[in-house]
C-alpha cells in the first residue's frame, strides 16, 4: 500500500495504491460518495485489499470535498490519466453514490475505459439530494448557501452545487456504455436512492451489462459488503 498525490488542476487529491501481489494488467480505481472519503468507513480499504491479493491493483482517492459533478468529473479525469501514466494496463471504475454518477459521465467520454461498476449510484440527482438534504435543499433552491453542523460534520454548499446537475445528461451518458461492460449494485432498501435508479440505468446501458440488488440492503451496502466485494471480485476476474 503506497500514499500518492495526484494533480487536478489547482488541487492535489490524496490516494492510496494497493499493487497487486501477481502482477496483472487491471486497475480498479475507486471514486467515493458524497460526504464520504477514499476509506468508505474502512469498506473500501477492505475491498481494496481483498482485490489486490486477487491480482487486481487498486486506486483510492478522495475528492476535493464537496465540489460540483463537474468538479469531480475533472477530477476523476486527472486520476485516470495518472494511473494509465504511471501504472498502464486496463482501467476500470468504482464508484459509490455520486462517485458513481462521476464514474459514469467519464466511462461514458473515454472509450478507453475496460469496464465500470456503479454502487448504489443516482441518475437523478435533484430527487437524490431532496432525499439526502431533506428540507434544507429548499435553501439551495432558493439561491441560498447551506450551512450546517450535523452527525456527519460541517456542510457549507453553494446553490451553485445543484444548479450544476443540469449541465449533465446522466441518462444520455448510460446509453453511451455499449463499449463497457457495465456492474450494477444496489440494495432494494435504500433510501437515498431508491433502486428503481438502478434499474433504469441497467435497462439503458447499451452494452454487456449486469445488476445485482441486495434484498433488504441500505444505501451503504452495510450488511451485504463483504457479498458486494465477492461479486466485484467475481465480475472483475472475467476480463
Amino acid at each position: 500500500m503506497n500514499c500518492i498525490s495526484i494533480a487536478a488542476g489547482t488541487a492535489r487529491l490524496s490516494a492510496v495504491f494497493h499493487p497487486s501481489t501477481r502482477y496483472l494488467d487491471k486497475t480498479l480505481i475507486i471514486s467515493h460518495g458524497f460526504r464520504g472519503s477514499k476509506d468508505g468507513g474502512g469498506r473500501a480499504v477492505r475491498l481494496a485489499e481483498t482485490l489486490a491479493a486477487s491480482g487486481i491493483h487498486v486506486l483510492r482517492y478522495d475528492f476535493t470535498p464537496l465540489q460540483s459533478l463537474s468538479c469531480q468529473i475533472s477530477e476523476l479525469t486527472a486520476v485516470v490519466e495518472h494511473t494509465r501514466q504511471t501504472i498502464g494496463g486496463r482501467l476500470f471504475l468504482l464508484g459509490r453514490s455520486l462517485g458513481g454518477t462521476t464514474s459514469l459521465a467519464v466511462a461514458a467520454g473515454d472509450k478507453n475505459i475496460s469496464g465500470l461498476i456503479l454502487w448504489a449510484t443516482p441518475w437523478d440527482l435533484a430527487a437524490t439530494f431532496r432525499l439526502a438534504l431533506g428540507n434544507h435543499y429548499e435553501q439551495l433552491a432558493a439561491g441560498n448557501t447551506l450551512r450546517l453542523t450535523d452527525e456527519y460534520g460541517d456542510l457549507v454548499l453553494a446553490p451553485d452545487f445543484i444548479r450544476d446537475f443540469s449541465n449533465h445528461p446522466i441518462l444520455t451518458y448510460s446509453r453511451r456504455l455499449d463499449h463497457c461492460p457495465l456492474l450494477i449494485l444496489h440494495g432494494t432498501a435504500d433510501a437515498i436512492v431508491p433502486c428503481g435508479q438502478a434499474r433504469t440505468l441497467y435497462e439503458l446501458a447499451a452494452g454487456p451489462k449486469k445488476l445485482i440488488l441486495y434484498p433488504g440492503g441500505d444505501h451503504h451496502l452495510a450488511a451485504q459488503s463483504s457479498q458486494a466485494g465477492k461479486d466485484i471480485a467475481a465480475w472483475l476476474g472475467q476480463f
